[in-house]
């Protein structure tokens, strides 16, 4: 009877022991599904549903100009577009964040070269591209002002994919 006990117990903690180490798999469908990818579980914001991004997102901000970004002229002219590949929530809705920054490189005593950052403006693009956001770089909040939406400037590859979903 007891060596019956014992066997059920191991096939119990051996279930167990598979079902913790099984990989679940994030809904696609979901884009603030998270993902576990070290010992810290991070929630990473799919950017499958952005009507706009990559080289799309930053030809959008890049189309705006000096003044409408709250930039020196020296300083557009001089900056480097980043885009964010998870997307970020900004209030209720999702967003590509874009950042404008002027990058500067550095050799370190080590020999290694270090590139800086400095960051110079941030801008969102809502998922459905019908709203910018653009934020107040000079406050300690987190404080957004709207930028007048323009046509997209997409590439061909984005514009047929667009295309194809409203077949």
């Amino acid at each position: 009877m007891k060596k019956i006990i014992a066997i059920i117990m191991c096939l119990v903690i051996a279930c167990g022991v598979f079902a913790a180490c099984s990989k679940k798999e994030p809904d696609k469908n979901d884009p603030g599904a998270a993902e576990n990818t070290s010992a810290v579980t991070t929630a990473t914001i799919t950017t499958d549903s952005a009507v706009i991004k990559e080289a799309d997102a930053i030809n959008l901000i890049k189309s705006y100009s000096a003044e409408e970004l709250s930039l020196s002229d020296d300083d557009y002219k001089n900056c480097h577009y980043l885009v964010n590949k998870s997307g970020i929530k900004v209030e209720n809705d999702y967003y590509i964040s874009v950042i404008a920054a002027i990058t500067s490189e550095k050799k370190g005593d080590d020999g290694k070269t270090y590139v800086n950052f400095d960051h110079k403006g941030e801008y969102f693009i809502r998922y459905d591209g019908k709203q910018i956001l653009k934020k107040d770089m000079t406050s300690e909040e987190d404080k957004y002002s709207e930028l007048k939406v323009k046509e997209v400037p997409t590439s061909a590859a984005a514009q047929e994919a667009a295309e194809d979903t409203t077949k």
